[in-house]
């Protein structure tokens, strides 16, 4: 990092254009991207990781470093050349082979914080959310373990945001907590180009974006791509501001250094095509000398001949390298020598805190690197909660018991901790100016409060978890699905898990979510049956660690008579190896011979199961075998010969009962596999008469299986 109040702006300029003409020849390599942003925002991203980013590539973990993230990224050609400048584990051959098959530089940034890409983003707004999480992340780190003349966390997130992040409804939902939560550790860039996929944004987007900022609490001031000696003064400016989160307003061209599609919906995302490259490097001296080196300068100076020699070199682009800028490689990586010694300090301060406040280093070192205490493995392998409740209570008492002993769990929920139990008990809500607390209060903002927590989750030194209602992951769906693709550790906690909801009717009655979420890949859903399964689904996530978790509890009471289950024969341990599979023997009648039925199922349908069970025994004298599947996922992964074992292979009948919706699926079972599912929305009504209606009795059940009994 550079401190200096001067910026050299010819250099600025030429490591630009180097930028411009990586992502153009990059993109048009690919024949797919979007050229438009790394265009337009190239002289930015030149100034922020070379004089205003903190950061350090040779240690790229370092935790005090600046984030810079890039919300609207579709521009990652932007980022990739910014991060291979400055030395970070991107080299011009993984920019040649952009959005091809394993390479590095895919068509979105995707999570690798070793490279320097601290998220996912690709889906707009996401981003921003991110960046309000980590600086939430950032100001509980300080209150935590900030002391005089020992601020090891004092860094700010920088975001690089579209017209489109600010289109999303989601950039107003994180921007409102942001500015209610006064996070003037975050710095957000508004690249105002006025253009988006279809035409120029004032046929949809009108609105004045620096009032609604304001309004929102932030501090909002103005620059121009072109003058880069104010931009750099703002931003100087804006952190050292305080109280506020802030907007920088740049006004940028999209297309900048192109001819006709300068400033046009065209560059946004298509390649810009060897007649606008030509004129690009026509026109850049920087470029233009680099393109002479190798092919001559008449060559150059003829438009045709120069977009023949790159047509050229896009038919031979596996033998063809990209051109170096040598001297922009170099100017670049003058601010490491600033940044290691930044990083050093910091190390060397670290070990002075160390001496100081041992306590507090030894409290730091968890956050900084997780381990599951002893303690708490053995208490959450023996709980027992010691009496009928639904598992949205038990959930909340293990969350606690978790949270007792696991200092870095922090979250909440959508205005709804008192239905879903997802809070830290004692705890006070963080606030502005107090970020001390472990409980967020999101407010009625679900989309914003899942990428929030993303951001919280996504630096490994927080635990975040999310709660609300289930029939509201619809408006967190998109935040899911990245926590899924980024493996990120994520507790989503949803209650209220169905038709159960009752009075509430249809719209509060999910009965499409529970298989939707199990479509998401990396994501394990646990819907537990009792307080056991509760328990040990708690444990799964934090003995693992290895991606998010959504766990779905019930509003109604488990019946007491299958609280503290454990399978005959079995200890504790042994009996969560056996749930680790997914599914698992859950009761089964007196006898040697095979079961004659097999009963299965997921959280309070296991004790409808085994209310059938019962009936079933008592009227057809047939052994009954019930079967607990608190994880689909899981017994889906498990060794094919256990589910065998599990359910006799299908030579007798296997019922399996939820109370969701498995359209689509019936086509492919056994014929000796029901299902007792849900086909319609629900009903308002009282949550038993709605069990009723759908069938969600043992009498119904029974009913529904007779004939298989014969």
């Amino acid at each position: 990092m550079d401190t200096r109040n001067a910026i050299d702006i010819k250099r600025i300029k030429e490591s630009a254009d180097y930028v411009r003409y990586l992502a153009l020849e990059c993109i048009e390599r690919a024949q797919s991207g979007h050229p438009g942003l790394p265009l337009g925002c190239a002289d930015l991203g030149v100034l922020l990781y070379r004089y205003i980013l903190k950061f350090n590539p040779e240690v790229p973990l370092w935790p005090n470093r600046d984030r810079f993230i890039l919300s609207a990224g579709h521009g990652s050609m932007l980022l990739y050349p910014l991060l291979y400048s400055v030395g970070y584990n991107i080299t011009l051959a993984d920019m040649a082979n952009f959005r091809q098959f394993d390479s590095k530089t895919a068509g979105h940034p995707e999570y690798e914080r070793e490279m320097g890409i601290e998220t996912t983003t690709g889906p707009l707004g996401q981003g921003f959310a991110n960046a309000v999480g980590i600086a939430i992340e950032g100001k509980m780190m300080a209150q935590r373990f900030n002391e005089p003349g020992f601020n090891l966390f004092d860094y700010t997130i920088y975001t690089l945001m579209g017209d489109g992040c600010n289109m999303e409804g989601l950039s107003y939902e994180a921007g409102s907590l942001a500015g209610h939560l006064g996070l003037d550790n975050l710095i957000a860039i508004y690249d105002s180009n006025h253009i988006s996929i279809d035409g120029r944004t004032d046929m949809t987007f009108t609105e004045d974006v620096a009032k609604r900022y304001e309004a929102l609490g932030w501090q909002v001031d103005f620059a121009a791509s072109s003058d880069m000696e104010t931009t750099f003064r703002k931003l100087q400016e804006l952190k050292e501001a305080k109280g506020k989160p802030k907007l920088l307003i740049l006004n940028t061209v999209i297309g900048d250094g192109l001819d006709k599609k300068r400033d046009t919906n065209e560059i946004h995302g298509s390649p810009a095509g060897p007649s606008e490259i030509a004129f690009f490097i026509q026109n850049s001296p920087a470029i233009k000398e680099l393109f002479e080196k190798k092919y001559g300068k008449e060559p150059v100076a003829d438009k045709k001949a120069l977009e023949e020699i790159l047509a050229e070199r896009m038919r031979n682009q596996k033998t063809e390298p990209l051109l170096t800028l040598s001297e922009s490689d170099e100017f670049m990586r003058e601010m490491r020598a600033g940044s290691r010694a930044l990083c050093d300090e910091w190390e060397k301060r670290l070990a002075q805190y160390k001496e100081a406040f041992p306590a507090k280093y030894a409290e730091l070192s968890r956050y900084l690197k997780f381990e599951l205490p002893g303690s708490l493995d053995d208490k959450l392998l023996n709980y027992t909660y010691p009496k009928s409740n639904a598992t949205r209570f038990i959930s909340g008492e293990v969350l606690n018991l978790c949270a007792g002993e696991i200092p870095q769990i922090v979250g909440g929920s959508a205005d709804l901790a008192d239905s879903t139990k997802g809070l830290v008990k004692g705890s006070p809500y963080i606030k502005r100016g107090d970020f001390s607390g472990r409980r967020i209060a999101f407010g009625i903002r679900e989309h914003a409060m899942a990428a929030i927590g993303n951001g919280l989750a996504l630096n490994k030194t927080m635990i975040p978890f999310s709660s609300t209602f289930f029939t509201f992951f619809d408006y967190m769906k998109p935040a899911v699905r990245l926590a899924s693709l980024m493996k990120l550790n994520h507790l989503f906690i949803f209650s209220h898990d169905s038709i159960y909801v009752g009075e509430d009717g249809p719209t509060h009655q999910p009965i499409e979510h529970l298989n939707s979420l199990r479509l998401l890949p990396n994501l394990y859903t646990f819907r537990p049956a009792n307080d056991i399964e509760t328990a040990f689904s708690y444990l799964y996530f934090l003995k693992h660690m290895n991606g998010p978790v959504a766990l779905i509890t019930s509003r109604q009471k488990i019946e007491e008579r299958i609280m503290g289950v454990v399978p005959g024969g079995l200890n504790r341990e042994a009996f969560y190896q056996m749930f680790e599979k997914g599914g698992y023997v859950f009761y089964e009648s007196d006898g040697k011979e095979e079961p004659g039925i097999i009963l299965c199922g997921s959280g309070s349908e296991v004790s409808l199961a085994r209310d059938a069970a019962a009936l079933i025994e008592a009227r057809n004298n047939i052994k009954v075998r019930v079967v607990s599947i608190p994880c689909l996922e899981l017994l889906n992964e498990t060794d094919s010969s256990y589910r065998e074992q599990l359910f006799n292979q299908f030579r007798k009948p296997v019922v399996y009962i939820e109370a969701a919706s498995h359209r689509g699926i019936r086509c492919f079972c056994d014929k000796n596999v029901i299902i007792i599912d849900i086909h319609s929305f629900g009903k308002s009504a009282p949550a038993k008469q709605v069990a009723e209606h759908f069938g969600f009795t043992a009498e119904a059940v029974y009913k529904r299986i007779e004939k298989q009994l014969a």
